[in-house]
């Protein structure tokens, strides 16, 4: 495998910027412009070792967010 190849399909990896919707310790964050490599074929993302440590620190410091939206959470009952 190569350095920017998937895993997964062997597809092309291209750095993108992406929003991404963050779980740490039960809170939900969406953290935008995420940069992180995807794959060209199947999708897979592949994040670096520090923009992982990034989004949990931006999940721990929320109150310090840019804007605030209200979700509804859905339960699917069998």
């Amino acid at each position: 495998m190569k350095a920017n190849e998937c895993e997964y399909c062997s597809g092309e990896i291209r750095l993108k910027k992406v929003t991404v919707n963050h779980s740490y310790e039960g809170k939900l964050v969406i953290i935008k412009d995420v940069p992180v490599g995807v794959c060209q074929e199947c999708g897979q993302r592949y994040y670096a070792a520090d923009t992982l440590e990034k989004l949990d620190f931006l999940a721990q410091n929320s109150d310090a967010a840019s804007e605030r939206i209200s979700v509804p959470v859905m339960v699917m009952n069998p």
